[in-house]
């Protein structure tokens, strides 16, 4: 297996639906389309939520040192984005 610092994007990726279509995609509703969703590919918690980075920021603050992938469900598509990690001097200029 490989070690999560060493995973490439692609196997992030594949991890991060896996989690989404197994435990996730099922307790969407209807209020839920077009929301993004953060998912920790290495414990399975997310977050939903109306944008990407409302929901990395909670995420983050249950799981700093989770690996952090994002979905957004619209329709029939999925648009996933890669996560970027900041160290917490660049958090501070963010607020």
């Amino acid at each position: 297996m490989t070690t999560p610092g060493k995973m490439s994007f692609e196997e992030r990726e594949r991890r991060a639906l896996e989690i989404y279509e197994a435990k996730i995609r099922p307790m969407m509703g209807p209020a839920d389309e077009g929301k993004f969703v953060r998912i920790d590919i290495l414990s399975g918690d997310c977050e939903i939520g109306e944008s990407s980075v409302e929901t990395g920021r909670a995420l983050h603050a249950r799981r700093p040192d989770g690996i952090m992938h994002t979905i957004r469900d619209h329709h029939s598509y999925v648009i996933r984005f890669r996560a970027r990690h900041r160290s917490a001097s660049q958090d501070k200029m963010v607020q």
